[in-house]
């Protein structure tokens, strides 16, 4: 099975059950017929933005190109460097990794919660440069 197939099932996976570790999804998917290892589920988690919440994976994108920030992103201004970015319950570690990835010119560093993100600007010149930049990320 190619990777995109397994990370489609992790993801069926996730969304149907109460997977608690990764050793949990390595038997999920074997009893599923997917043969892997942790090693290459550890990376699938990654590489999708699956978060715990609650002790349980969540995976924020579900289906590709789909992202359930779009309807719940919020952005707002804290004083000359900094955003504070808000998301669904769950989604501000996938979100933050996105932004981290995506190297967005005038970002410091982002910190993570459960669904606030705050995002440290360079200088105050960046804040609004940033912050379309965000929402032209996420509203695709």
């Amino acid at each position: 099975m190619d990777k995109q197939s397994r990370q489609q099932k992790i993801a069926e996976i996730i969304r149907h059950a109460k997977v608690r570790n990764q050793s949990d999804l390595v038997a999920q998917l074997t009893k599923a017929g997917v043969e892997s290892t942790q090693a290459s589920v550890s990376r699938d988690l990654t590489e999708m933005g699956v978060v715990k919440v609650g002790g349980v994976y969540r995976a924020p994108q579900l289906e590709p190109g789909q992202s359930p920030l779009v309807d719940h992103l919020s952005a707002e201004k804290i004083g000359d460097h900094l955003i504070v970015l808000r998301t669904g319950p769950g989604h501000a570690q996938s979100a933050a990794l996105h932004l981290d990835r995506a190297k967005l010119h005038g970002v410091a560093g982002t910190i993570a919660g459960d669904d606030t993100i705050f995002i440290a600007l360079r200088s105050r010149d960046d804040q609004s440069k940033v912050m379309r930049k965000i929402f032209t990320i996420f509203k695709k």
